[in-house]
């Protein structure tokens, strides 16, 4: 980065988000700073054509820091911007004046197009939008705030690049671009599996219910935690090069049936969800072919969540953290009259468990006939180095924000999309707290009161349950809903589009164009409606013999609609206090919802449940 490559204080530089294709925010004033020879005059020249300039002028402080402000303009270009001393001089070429949006969170919204997200190949093949631009800020997180934006630069929407930009917010950019004609430019600040504390400020933190002890421990300790991030760094690099490692098995011994694995533990697959192996995982299982299939399917059922499976040598299917696993055919030339050897390697990056196998889904299929894989296999975790102890200190409080937000403050945006809380399900109670912490502590650093914020409401997960019972994940879209009491905030709904079986649900087309919905509304005041109907009211009533509660609802445009023949999702609860499946039925823009249990209900719930 240019950082790293104007590391002297007596050299003319910028931060790395100042480079060629860069996007500035329209109608804001341009803002540039960097670092310059100390008491260096600055000139900044943005020119849009031959005779049509903007030239400001500023000069670094005595410690080399210097900041000019342009006037603002309006969406266009491609334009030219100059910055200069009386020795150096900047060019950069082809900057875009548009909208600039930051897209920040956890996986949800880290989850790249090409991660085989629905309809991938068509939307990539299809994405030659040189005025949509991306900016990937590097995954980093410091102790202390910092100033150095490290990332790979800018980049244009194309075939070529598209694969590697967030899928949600692709799908937000394109939309948007499409229906506004200017330029839209997406700062990708995501990484995956973080909590929003570690998003957060410490200075914020430190007013926030259950987060003042960290943030006090981070700010008193800072020095200390950050020599402990640099080592951990290295633990981290080690078990990358580890999880890559071929030499093991690079020779094609350990894969063959020959190999001698007398010494290996004999273990009974699937894996037992209690009972999870660890480390560089190797599986190994003799079985015996009378007659080589004309069509041979493999259903391994589960790999969590790196891993290779080798028949008789030959790679038969792979998959890496963020794929499904799934049944694939095999080509019929692998398998050998006699004695075949099917070897498992697997890994899981992410904490260490590995399960391989599931119930009635562990099989080889020969023309149709299946062969269970389950029973007894050979096992070691000895055959290569043991996993570091990596630490998720990017989970730490405060960190993220340090590294990979506190640097993007000054640059002018028109607004965030956030997908983020899957990590906080745990600490669902403390969200709502901490989350309109988050969205105020932001606008706060940009002093920007009412920038608007766009996010992502958690989508449905694991198995639905039929009756009434606690759940994290109804806690946890409770308190991101909560947030929708700050000004300029919208909420993306997504509970309809989960998937029961996985925290990534592939359909990422649908959120991006909710959170544009929302956007719409909040910054051009588009009048259709930007949201699912949203509860304002709720009265005890009597509906004929019954006696109820009428809920009234916001958001409605054309009425209430339910798609099925019941209204499912309302609960109800008395005096106990305990819920119950309640009967609801839409009459008017209203829901009136009963229970022959309940004759004085005290409470309502609707979509309670992690799914």
């Amino acid at each position: 980065t240019m950082d790293e490559l104007n590391s002297s204080p007596n050299l003319l530089s910028l931060p790395s988000i100042f480079a060629d294709h860069m996007v500035f925010q329209r109608q804001k004033n341009i803002v540039l700073w960097g670092t310059a020879k100390p008491l260096t005059q600055i000139t900044a020249t943005f020119t849009r054509a031959a005779n049509n300039k903007d030239v400001a002028v500023g000069v670094a402080n005595e410690s080399g820091q210097w900041q000019i402000n342009l006037p603002a303009q309006e969406a266009g270009g491609p334009f030219i911007l100059k910055v200069s001393s009386a020795t150096e001089n900047i060019e950069f070429k082809d900057v875009l004046i548009g909208d600039v949006w930051l897209a920040s969170g956890q996986s949800n919204m880290e989850w790249k197009l090409g991660w085989k997200v629905d309809n991938w190949q068509a939307e990539v093949k299809q994405s030659d939008f040189p005025q949509i631009r991306f900016f990937e800020v590097d995954k980093t997180y410091a102790a202390s705030p910092q100033t150095s934006i490290p990332s790979k630069g800018w980049k244009l929407a194309s075939p070529l690049t598209s694969a590697e930009f967030s899928a949600v917010a692709w799908h937000f950019a394109k939309t948007y671009h499409l229906q506004k004609n200017i330029p839209v430019a997406i700062i990708d600040s995501t990484w995956g599996g973080t909590p929003a504390e570690a998003w957060t400020s410490l200075p914020s933190l430190q007013q926030i219910k259950g987060y003042q002890q960290d943030a006090n421990d981070m700010l008193e300790k800072a020095d200390q935690w950050q020599q402990e991030f640099i080592n951990n760094d290295k633990l981290e690099a080690r078990k990358w090069q580890l999880l890559d490692d071929q030499s093991a098995y690079q020779n094609g011994k350990l894969l063959s049936a020959e190999y001698d694995d007398q010494n290996w533990q004999s273990i009974v697959l699937p894996t037992r969800s209690d009972k999870p192996l660890q480390d560089i995982v190797w599986l190994r299982k003799h079985f015996v072919v009378k007659n080589p299939p004309q069509k041979a399917i493999l259903n391994i059922g589960e790999i969590n969540q790196i891993g290779k499976v080798f028949i008789n040598g030959a790679l038969a299917y792979q998959e890496s953290w963020q794929d499904v696993t799934r049944p694939i055919t095999l080509p019929d030339n692998m398998f050998k009259v006699g004695e075949n050897i099917i070897v498992i390697r697997a890994v899981n990056s992410w904490d260490n468990r590995v399960f391989v196998g599931k119930e009635q889904q562990f099989s080889l299929n020969f023309d149709g006939q299946a062969h269970d894989l389950s029973g007894q296999w050979k096992f070691s975790n000895d055959v290569e180095e043991k996993l570091p102890n990596v630490k998720n200190y990017n989970w730490k409080t405060g960190v993220l924000f340090n590294g990979m937000i506190n640097p993007l403050t000054q640059y002018p945006i028109s607004g965030v999309i956030w997908y983020q809380g899957e990590s906080n399900v745990d600490k669902a109670t403390l969200y709502s707290d901490l989350f309109k912490g988050l969205i105020n502590d932001w606008r706060l650093h940009r002093k920007a009161p009412q920038l608007p914020f766009v996010f992502v409401q958690l989508a449905s997960y694991q198995q639905i349950k039929e009756n009434p019972t606690p759940s994290a994940w109804a806690e946890l879209r409770e308190a991101q809903s909560n947030a929708l009491e700050l000004p300029n905030t919208g909420m993306a709904v997504t509970i309809d589009i989960g998937d029961a079986n996985d925290i990534h649900p592939r359909n990422k087309q649908d959120v991006g164009y909710r959170l544009w919905l929302a956007a719409n509304h909040l910054v051009f005041g588009d009048k259709q409606t930007y949201s699912g109907p949203q509860m304002f009211n709720v009265q005890v009533r009597k509906h004929g013999n019954k006696v109820g509660l009428m809920v009234m609802y916001d958001h409605v445009q054309n009425g209430l609609f339910s798609p099925a023949s019941s209204l499912l999702g309302f609960e109800l609860a008395g005096t106990s206090g305990n819920f119950v499946n309640a009967h609801a039925e839409i009459i008017g823009n209203q829901v009136f919802v009963s229970s022959p249990d309940i004759t004085s209900p005290t409470g309502i719930r609707y979509a309670w449940a992690d799914n």
